[in-house]
């Protein structure tokens, strides 16, 4: 399929991710993600929606079943910091106890920013 293998690298740039980054967050090899963007392989059911997720698309659009790049927002989606993959990378490495330790920061954190939000004298 043509347009999947087109759509698959379009997502992944506009994700501004490189095949060897994406091919790491998706638990697959580089030559397997390049297999599916050069139109030489297929991506199985479950790989293809952990694509759409990750690039922030619908599978229908990456399928050309839609021309609108996602069911909920219109926009392209917009690239992931470096941050942001260097949390997913690390995060499937972690332990389920470092999981749920990492998760417990970040609710403590949302959880003083709302605290604060009320509150002009503190700083954020």
């Amino acid at each position: 399929m043509k347009i999947l293998s087109q759509r698959l690298r379009e997502a992944r740039e506009k994700a501004g991710l490189k095949q060897i980054e994406a091919s790491k967050l998706l638990g697959i090899s580089n030559g397997t993600l390049s297999g599916y963007e050069r139109e030489y392989r297929d991506p199985d059911t479950d790989t293809l929606h952990k694509m759409a997720e990750l690039y922030g698309v619908s599978v229908d659009w990456l399928l050309g079943k839609s021309m609108s790049p996602s069911t909920k927002d219109t926009s392209p989606p917009e690239p992931m910091s470096e941050q942001d993959t260097l949390m997913f990378r690390n995060w499937k490495r972690m332990t389920e106890e470092e999981k749920q330790e990492a998760l417990n920061v970040i609710q403590y954190i949302l959880y003083r920013k709302k605290s604060n939000n009320g509150n002009t004298d503190q700083k954020e």
